[in-house]
């Protein structure tokens, strides 16, 4: 019989978030003792009326629009927001987002009176840890970091437990103030379908995966055009999201061009792809990046979203499993340097991929938040408290 029951808590902002809670908690459901709901933060209603409901939902639905939108416009502009939330000295308005959305993760605590409660984004993170600062300890709280730095949103009191890419950011959190026993770096999360693929030399053209996440954001156009320039024509796949307008201008555009050209829709096959391919080119998002370092597939990291991913990118090009190219007009140029047959970069890639690569990460954080409920007791006690508190 299950006995523990497992809320994670996640936000559709990307896909990386959600891919990452589906990833633990099937790892979570596959042992003996957990019951496991994964759950859409920005989706949630807190409300008793379903009208409320779906206007608070349709509202999140707007803010998402809105950034996707800033990310696309005005780039520069959600840069300097970031660099604002950065700061040290702006705790004060995470604080206040954090108790803003208690109500919201009472409302989910009473529905689904959790033992232990997951976090893979730090909106949820955050509201539950106000929550528990507020009115007492009453479930197990931990934090999955899918990024390969921390960004100070994560940084809040009363969490059990933090899960991150490396040992870099066990170093981070320590200066925040949070204690190494209270830390494990296990890598980022990825489905079990991204094992090592067989990276021997290959007889036939290279094999380019270009990716630009789930929205199909970056200047795709640009990258087949340049990637017109190689000495040697070569197979590209690409992914284009959900982006269906960017789909039907990349075949228009493919036609044009001498590079055989595979243009694919948003798919479930991504690990299948990475293992046939010889270099991915795609944005850095925390997620995809961990899913090609778990089958030893070397990148090439363009149009990194400002903040985060750009983070991402500048790690993972100075550990060696990536090239940062900040100009366009040098993609041809380090692709060709990679896929040189006279060089060993190419190798040297892939065995830096297979260094930092995230083995077995669901398995190890789903085995830890066992440990932690198990060992702490704690126990969803009802709402009653949370009303006290004044929730």
């Amino acid at each position: 019989m299950k006995s523990k029951k497992i809320l994670i808590v996640s936000a559709s902002i990307g896909n990386g978030h959600m891919q990452a809670a589906s990833t633990v908690g099937e790892e979570l459901q596959a042992t003996d003792s957990c019951n496991v709901t994964i759950v859409d933060f920005l989706q949630a209603g807190q409300f008793r009326f379903p009208a409320l409901n779906r206007l608070q939902i349709e509202l999140m639905d707007l803010m998402k629009s809105s950034y996707y939108g800033i990310l696309k416009v005005a780039p520069n502009l959600y840069k300097g927001l970031y660099r604002i939330t950065e700061n040290k000295q702006t705790r004060k308005i995470i604080d206040f987002i954090n108790a803003a959305n208690q109500k919201m993760m009472a409302s989910l605590i009473s529905e689904y009176r959790p033992h232990g409660i997951i976090c893979t984004h730090p909106f949820p993170l955050g509201a539950a840890s106000a929550l528990r600062h507020k009115s007492g300890n009453h479930f197990t709280l931990a934090g999955i970091i899918t990024d390969f730095t921390v960004h100070p949103w994560w940084i809040t009191s009363d969490v059990d437990h933090y899960f991150v890419a490396n040992q870099m950011m066990v170093n981070e959190l320590k200066q925040y103030g949070i204690q190494r026993q209270h830390i494990t770096a296990t890598g980022i999360p990825v489905n079990r379908n991204f094992k090592p693929a067989d990276r021997s030399i290959r007889i036939q053209a290279p094999q380019i995966l270009v990716m630009g996440g789930g929205l199909g954001f970056g200047s795709m156009e640009a990258t087949l055009r340049r990637l017109e320039q190689l000495p040697n024509h070569t197979h590209i796949t690409v992914v284009a999201g959900k982006n269906e307008k960017l789909q039907k201008r990349l075949k228009i555009l493919a036609l044009e061009l001498q590079n055989q050209i595979t243009i694919l829709p948003f798919s479930p096959h991504i690990a299948f792809l990475m293992k046939e391919a010889d270099l991915l080119i795609t944005k850095p998002g925390g997620l995809t990046c961990s899913e090609a370092l778990a089958v030893n597939l070397p990148m090439i990291l363009l149009n990194p979203l400002p903040g985060q991913e750009e983070e991402n990118a500048a790690y993972l090009h100075w550990q060696g499993a990536a090239y940062w190219v900040k100009e366009e007009n040098h993609i041809p140029i380090k692709v060709a340097a990679i896929f040189d047959k006279e060089s060993t970069v190419l190798k040297e890639m892939q065995d830096k991929c297979r260094e930092i690569s995230p083995h077995h990460a669901g398995i190890k954080i789903a085995e830890r938040i066992n440990d932690l409920i198990g060992n702490s007791g704690k126990r969803y006690t009802g709402l009653e408290s949370w009303r006290k508190a004044g929730v």
